[in-house]
């Protein structure tokens, strides 16, 4: 990936850099605050797209510098200009750079060093074209002895690579201890799952069977306590309905006196006031006026006035008309109000003494029916209440027998499964604890140490041999990458250098991925942390590896008092001052 120019406006503080880079390296130097760091900001920025200072897109405004309303961040590719503009953070022309994975490490080489392991090894993979398929994982498995039905259920796992078969494999691991504890009641250990066998409890037969014996007899006797409670409860309930029919009974006959007697008063009651009715009837003429009778009774009056009769029946005339007058009044009688007024009350009276005596009556039936009853009843037969409630006792007494001969019974059985099933929970914890050792196995396969760790020497010898080389050229403590994925500098690991030692490191490490990745670009930035040893050591590196065709570009940039002299044709030097950019004078380096 070369880079043919650099342009910068309003970024930071760099007010105006325009840089052409006609050389594989760019030595940009300046003084402090003079806007070395935010160049190189600034192509990493328009290259990756993401800015370094602020963490949300709405922020960019903070990034164009002060003063200023727009700004921006360019890069030609390959001769194909990349940009990105502020504050709207657009971006153009990025299709134009390479989509490697290593492309942020080449432009922040400290980010190597500071990366997970997992991260680091996963780089290696895929700058080596070290590639490990399913069926290769599974051949190596297999090679180291792991479990082939477990191998071959977790293969589609592989599929997510080392990290995620490790996790499968973890994960089962756990379920099948979980399932060792269900069996075991202890917690899995590998000396303890190996050696663990269940206890095998004595048990006595003989017990046994004499328990369930006496429960099985427990049960005849209660069967017929039962029916002995049943048949004392249903003649009890028998004997208190007899009882209480008796009772009812007798004292419906003892009523038959005073009922006679009360018939007697109803009835006379009743002739009084049936006779008292008649009477107030005749004298009020609301006699029924209707109907044949009356219309003989008029006929006959009116053919009386009107003919002339034997003297024989003009008597029986006037006899059926005084009938007619003493039982409805004269036909011409308008009645008596008073008897009107009464009429009604007595005819209630007569009619209330009527159905009164009527009641009576059907008492006094029912009375002589019960009094005939009684002759013929027997006394029932007579049932305690202390009998039943001794029933209930005696019942009540063989079922916690009962409980008792079923809890001895149940804790004998449980001896008995407890002894029979030793054997099978033995087993089955062999199983269990087999199955954890299998897939731990695996999962040790898995793991950065195993099957990853034997890939990656073989994709770690290229990146060492390389970082060799360069040490070697530069006259560096030798940098080297163990199978963990641990930094070393001279045999010291990388969290123990100095910062002079890590710039030295770092920058070894990001040539080195520039140039196994393909993309032959770095940016070197700070490197005025190096003595003058060091500055001459590296200047003499970079110069080595573009004489070599190595790199296409690496941008080097630093704090220096004076613009320094190009230390070769390979380098284009830029001073940059108060935000601007401008070719260099030829002067020795500070």
């Amino acid at each position: 990936m070369r880079l043919t120019n650099l342009s910068v406006s309003n970024f930071q503080g760099v007010k105006s850099a325009e840089l052409p880079l006609p050389t594989a390296i760019g030595f940009i130097t300046g003084d402090n605050y003079a806007g070395k760091s935010t160049i190189a900001e600034a192509v990493r920025m328009a290259l990756l797209g993401s800015a370094e200072r602020v963490s949300l897109k709405k922020e960019l405004g903070q990034v164009v510098r002060d003063g200023a309303k727009l700004g921006s961040a360019a890069v030609e590719v390959d001769g194909a200009p990349v940009a990105i503009a502020l504050p709207s953070g657009k971006r153009s022309g990025e299709e134009a750079v390479p989509a490697s994975p290593a492309l942020p490490y080449v432009l922040s080489p400290e980010l190597f060093a500071a990366a997970k392991p997992d991260d680091r090894r996963q780089l290696l993979f895929t700058l080596t074209g070290t590639r490990a398929t399913p069926d290769e994982i599974e051949r190596r498995l297999l090679e180291r002895g792991c479990h082939k039905m477990l191998v071959a259920q977790m293969k589609p796992i592989l599929r997510g690579g080392f990290a995620a078969g490790a996790e499968f494999a973890k994960k089962q691991a756990t379920e099948a201890k979980g399932a060792w504890r269900g069996v075991t009641n202890e917690t899995w250990g590998s000396q303890k799952g190996e050696t663990w066998q269940a206890e095998v409890p004595a048990y006595d037969q003989a017990g046994l069977d004499a328990a369930q014996t006496e429960l099985a007899a427990i049960e005849v006797r209660m069967e017929a306590a039962a029916k002995a409670v049943g048949a004392l409860e249903q003649q009890l309930r028998a004997y208190q309905g007899q009882k209480d029919q008796l009772a009812a009974i007798q004292e419906r006959a003892g009523r038959l006196d005073s009922l006679r007697a009360k018939l007697q008063c109803d009835q006379q009651d009743l002739d009084t006031w049936t006779a008292k009715v008649q009477e107030l009837q005749a004298k009020a003429g609301t006699g029924p006026r209707q109907g044949l009778v009356h219309d003989l009774a008029r006929c006959l009056a009116e053919a009386y006035e009107a003919s002339s009769f034997s003297a024989e029946m003009g008597e029986q005339i006037d006899c059926v008309l005084d009938a007619y007058e003493a039982q409805y009044g004269k036909l011409d009688a308008t009645g008596d109000p008073e008897a009107a007024a009464a009429l009604p009350k007595a005819i209630e009276a007569r009619d209330l003494s009527a159905r009164a005596a009527e009641n009576c009556r059907r008492d006094i039936a029912a009375a002589e029916a019960a009094a005939e009853d009684l002759k013929s009843r027997a006394v029932p037969e007579a049932v305690a209440d202390e009998d039943v409630a001794a029933a209930r006792a005696h019942l009540a007494g063989l079922r916690n027998e009962r409980a008792e001969a079923y809890a001895e019974v149940d804790a004998l059985l449980a001896a008995k499964q407890a002894s029979v099933g030793a054997a099978q929970r033995t087993r089955n914890a062999a199983e269990y604890h087999a199955e954890v050792m299998a897939w731990d196995a695996i999962g040790s396969a898995l793991s950065p140490d195993g099957i990853p760790g034997e890939i990656l020497a073989k994709a770690l010898q290229p990146f060492n041999d390389e970082l060799v080389a360069m040490s070697d050229c530069a006259g560096w403590p030798l940098v080297q990458i163990d199978g963990d994925m641990a930094i070393t500098a001279g045999g010291r690991a990388y969290r123990l250098l100095s910062e002079s030692e890590k710039w030295r490191a770092d920058a070894l490490l990001a040539l080195a991925i520039a140039h196994l990745s393909g993309l032959r670009c770095a940016i070197l930035d700070r490197f005025d942390c190096l003595n003058l040893a060091g500055r001459s050591e590296i200047l003499g590196l970079l110069d080595a590896l573009a004489a070599d065709g190595d790199i296409d570009t690496v941008l080097l940039l630093g704090t220096l008092k004076a613009a320094p002299a190009a230390p070769s044709e390979a380098f284009t030097v830029y001073w940059i001052e108060q935000g601007r950019a401008g070719a260099a004078q030829l002067k020795e380096a500070a």
